[in-house]
């Protein structure tokens, strides 16, 4: 149960202070209230603001600061960490948050939180100049793009030297005769890029290690001045293609020692992996996240102004609890079973959500083959899905 302070928060709407809500009416307070009112997840929400209660440098009950909330798409994951980010607020935090579009390499997050943070904490310069740092160095390196169908200028002058050195080997004339040095070059072309593409989904180790010191630097300045700095990280299954190994280095410390006052909280699909996580595994606070009960199903349909007890049955059986479909299906002010009926469009908003990242069209169309039936194994799936998903079973 939320405490007085949290009770005062409410009565004034997300949090707002007095003085921002002098002058309202009483009407729009109730609205205020309304539109703010969070159904559901009391217990992780007490879960986190508890935390945030405890001193971050005691030694004896030390506050937790690596929290993983799970679940599957629509079950609420962002919408707490909206709640969470909110809590941390009033407990004299600042805070920044990222998820996938943000997020396509360590720079870009990194410049992203940083923007954050600047905007509750004041200039960070040492990342300023770290940042014009590396794009300078990035324009040093970086060189022209080759017209398509020919090589860039280094990698020919790497083709051509190596070729000559072969052909000094004794036997060896024959193979650099019938050696392109154009197609050479151009293959190391594409080796270079896949390399640079790999660096890039690693998270690019050594590139961005001064960047990552100067964020470090960055966080310790401002951990310095307020009681919390909480970091969230949405979209996990996403966004730890690139920053997995960075956030785990992060961790260890190889940029620098990390405040205790930081709490770093991911939001994903999916659990995080055993075999890279296992020495962080007994500090991470595991929160999954279930579909709603009924009550808080219940709860939300009230407070969305849905009564009708036909509306309120049809809702708990299309929903089976999925907070997102249940807000969806709130949102078409039904007042009849037969409004749900013609809310189709929303539907279709849910299941695209679901089904976004599946970039491949034979895995989307066997997934959607697979939502019909109730009951699934492999027998039902090839018989839903038809011979264009052989091999997708598993």
């Amino acid at each position: 149960m939320p405490g007085p302070q949290g009770e005062a928060e409410e009565r004034t709407g997300c949090g707002m202070s007095g003085a921002e809500t002098r002058g309202l009416s009483r009407g729009a307070l109730i609205r205020q209230r309304a539109k703010a009112r969070f159904v559901g997840r009391r217990a992780q929400l007490t879960l986190f603001t508890e935390n945030l209660a405890k001193d971050p440098f005691s030694e004896e009950a030390p506050a937790d600061f690596l929290f993983h909330v799970r679940g599957v798409g629509g079950v609420g994951k962002s919408t707490l960490l909206r709640q969470w980010q909110e809590a941390a607020r009033r407990a004299d935090a600042i805070t920044a948050v990222v998820d996938e579009n943000d997020v396509h390499g360590v720079q870009q997050a990194l410049v992203e939180l940083v923007r954050q943070l600047e905007a509750q904490g004041g200039p960070c310069k040492e990342f300023g100049k770290a940042v014009e740092q590396f794009r300078r160095e990035q324009a040093a390196q970086a060189e022209p793009l080759p017209v398509d169908g020919e090589a860039s200028v280094s990698s020919r002058v790497l083709t051509q030297a190596a070729l000559g050195a072969t052909s000094l080997i004794p036997g060896a004339g024959f193979v650099t005769a019938m050696a392109n040095p154009d197609a050479a070059a151009q293959g190391l072309d594409r080796l270079r890029s896949q390399s640079r593409s790999r660096s890039q989904r690693r998270g690019g180790r050594g590139d961005e290690t001064g960047l990552s010191r100067a964020f470090v630097a960055e966080l310790e300045r401002l951990c310095r001045r307020q009681r919390w700095v909480v970091l969230f990280f949405d979209t996990w299954e996403q966004t730890a293609h690139y920053l997995d190994g960075w956030l785990l280095r992060l961790l260890d410390e190889e940029f620098g020692p990390v405040p205790a006052n930081v709490v770093i909280v991911l939001a994903g699909r999916d659990e995080l992996a055993e075999r890279d996580w296992a020495p962080l595994r007994a500090h991470v606070v595991d929160v999954p996240l279930e579909v709603f009960t009924e009550a808080e199903t219940r709860a939300l349909l009230t407070s969305r102004g849905v009564t009708e007890p036909a509306v309120v049955e049809a809702v708990l059986q299309l929903s089976m609890g999925l907070p997102l479909l249940v807000e969806l299906l709130s949102l078409a002010r039904p007042n009849t079973v037969e409004d749900l009926d013609a809310g189709g469009d929303f539907a279709d908003v849910a299941v695209e959500r679901f089904v976004q990242w599946i970039t491949d069209p034979k895995k989307r169309e066997a997934v959607r083959a697979c939502a019909l039936p109730p009951q699934l194994n492999e027998d039902v799936f090839h018989a839903a899905a038809g011979p264009e998903a052989e091999g997708l079973w598993e």
